[in-house]
């Protein structure tokens, strides 16, 4: 991925691995992470993993004959522990037969989606990847027809039922979608590529418009052919019914795949796909009203009890602000703040990026409403996204499967003390921060996963928490994206990260969106934010005012980082987890003086 972890001698040269398992697992971690000289002495955090590449790489032990899971990938210290936890797959069940044509039960995220109400047929997900010199249109046609036929869920058809308070799905049978009319091409042709950008914005709206999820058209697909000789741009549309952040990395990789195939003039043949979004839909309404969904159900109406801080100068009104493209703009942290973010920061925490995200978020937040004197209970209510393909609901392989995934859950945030002016005062308040925060995101269970279960499929535990507080915030993370002109069929970032797009007429869900990515460039991985915001609620210099201060909080936790005594576990990492946070700092502090 294009970053400068990708020289191994920046790193401690640590053991090189001895058995199969661990020689196989630590060249699938280089792969993923883009970086080399793995040893078994590295961690995937510590060299910049996250839950979306976990998947990945859950994925591609599996093709390689291995087992091993999303929660031992995050939590495991080191690829020797990892590498003891992975199993051969000879030693699983056979796979349940797995047709994924037909009936699709609406999942809670296409629920939630359903409610918010206005344009349905437009609400959709953009990547723009780079294309080789030498494809033509009938070639790149061939290869999306594959794409169609191979994966269920982008031949969805949807049916609206009475005033739209009941929506129907299913996935119909391969061959039905024709791809040569979903597929556009466009003459750039001795256009510099810099002059690209607005016909490519213009074209990708178009083809948006010519979304048709009532008739099974959710993907359209502009080339942008810039001559035999010459590379290109692709810009996929897809409806977000049927795509998420990781589905673009599946299906980016199918299109690598297919052009090799097609380039060696062999037929197209693409992996496999274990478990279809169908089946998946399915699994999720039955876990609706198991015991242990059932039994969260207290804690979530704790989490969304009312009292907490109160965001912009007045109460959002339902259907009143729409998504819009002037109402947002987007923040980029450098290299340098970044790399130390993604490795350093959680490694030394034994946290994960979403912990370190947060905690600058929390004390953001409690310094924005400090200066107004809207601190409520001294807490922030939020939405937190998360990719939805968690192992806690079934023992099922999602890392080949297509479609909207996103599960939204709430989150309460103590937004800590009033900062004191110190720098190292300030560096040690975002410590105390992540370790406060790391706790609170592992006090919810199984990353929230069940939360939206209750919510929309389990319609007695649904009216109580509709009831519920709702939080007016939303933070999503949306994991890496490499942006590297060497490679083709990867994702362009500056179109874009694959962000949600409305098009005109969809209300806003929240007060404010943040979308957060980290793009891999040349020169290292920059954190890019994006924030959207209801201006009926709060202003844009209130908006950035925090944006800027979320910044600030991080690199003064990059800062933290590199003194002496930083970091440390919390209860939540020990098997003694009756010890307090302050008795554990006691014994690091102990240890350290020997």
């Amino acid at each position: 991925m294009g970053s400068p972890m990708d020289d191994a001698s920046s790193r401690v040269a640590g053991r090189t691995p001895v058995t199969r398992y661990q020689r196989v697992l630590c060249q699938l971690v280089a792969d993923v992470l883009g970086v080399s000289g793995v040893g078994i002495d590295d961690g995937f955090v510590a060299l910049g993993g996250d839950s979306i590449i976990a998947m990945q790489l859950v994925g591609r032990a599996r093709k390689a004959g291995l087992r091993i899971t999303v929660g031992d990938v995050l939590t495991r210290r080191d690829m020797e522990a990892l590498a003891q936890t992975a199993t051969p797959l000879g030693q699983e069940p056979a796979p349940v037969a797995d047709s994924g044509v037909g009936p699709v039960a609406p999942t809670p995220i296409m629920h939630w989606f359903r409610e918010r109400g206005g344009v349905v047929d437009t609400y959709n997900q953009l990547a723009v990847l780079r294309t080789p010199s030498g494809l033509t249109e009938p070639r790149l046609v061939s290869m999306v027809q594959a794409l169609l036929d191979h994966h269920d869920i982008l031949r969805l058809r949807l049916s609206v039922l009475g005033d739209e308070a009941a929506w129907e799905m299913e996935t119909l049978r391969a061959g039905t979608v024709d791809a040569a009319s979903t597929v556009r091409r466009v003459d750039v042709a001795g256009r510099p590529e810099p002059d690209w950008a607005e016909l490519v914005r213009q074209e990708s709206d178009a083809a948006r418009g010519r979304l048709r999820p009532r008739e099974g058209n959710v993907l359209q697909a502009v080339w942008f052919d810039a001559g035999p000789d010459r590379r290109g741009v692709l810009a996929l549309v897809v409806h977000h019914l049927a795509v998420d952040s990781l589905s673009w990395r599946i299906l980016a990789a199918d299109l690598a795949n297919a052009w090799q195939a097609v380039e060696q003039g062999a037929a197209i043949t693409l992996d496999p796909v274990p478990t279809s979004f169908r089946r998946w839909s399915h699994i999720l309404a039955e876990q609706a009203h198991t015991q242990a969904a059932i039994a969260e159900l207290p804690g979530w109406l704790d989490r969304s009890r009312p009292g907490a801080s109160r965001f912009g100068d007045r109460v959002r009104v339902p259907g009143q602000d729409m998504e819009s493209r002037d109402r947002s703009f987007t923040e980029s942290l450098p290299a340098e703040f970044t790399e130390a973010l993604l490795t350093t920061v959680p490694s030394l925490f034994n946290a994960g990026i979403n912990d370190v995200l947060l905690a600058g978020l929390a004390l953001a937040l409690g310094d924005w409403h400090r200066g107004r004197g809207t601190v409520g209970d001294g807490t922030a209510l939020l939405h937190l996204e998360g990719h939805g393909r968690e192992d806690a609901l079934a023992e099922v392989d999602l890392s080949r499967t297509v479609g909207w995934f996103t599960s939204l859950f709430p989150i309460r945030l103590d937004l800590g003390e009033p900062d004191r002016t110190d720098a190292h005062a300030s560096g040690a308040a975002v410590g105390n921060a992540v370790k406060r925060v790391k706790e609170q995101v592992r006090g919810v269970p199984d990353k929230g996963v069940r939360y939206s279960l209750l919510r929309y499929l389990n319609p007695e535990a649904g009216e109580l928490l509709e009831k519920a507080a709702q939080p007016e915030f939303v933070f999503n993370y949306l994991g890496r994206f490499e942006d590297s002109d060497d490679a083709d069929w990867s994702v362009v970032a500056e179109y874009g990260t694959g962000l949600d797009d409305t098009g005109s007429g969809m209300p806003m869900a929240h007060s404010v969106e943040v979308n957060v990515a980290t793009v891999d460039r040349v020169d290292g991985p920059v954190l890019r934010a994006t924030w959207t915001w209801a201006d009926s609620v709060v202003s844009e210099a209130d908006t950035r005012e925090l944006a800027d201060g979320w910044f600030r909080r991080l690199r003064a936790l990059v800062a933290h980082a590199r003194e002496p005594g930083a970091g440390g576990l919390t209860p939540s990492d020990l098997t003694l987890s009756s010890l307090s946070q302050h008795e554990i700092e006691e014994i690091e502090s102990d240890l350290r003086a020997f």
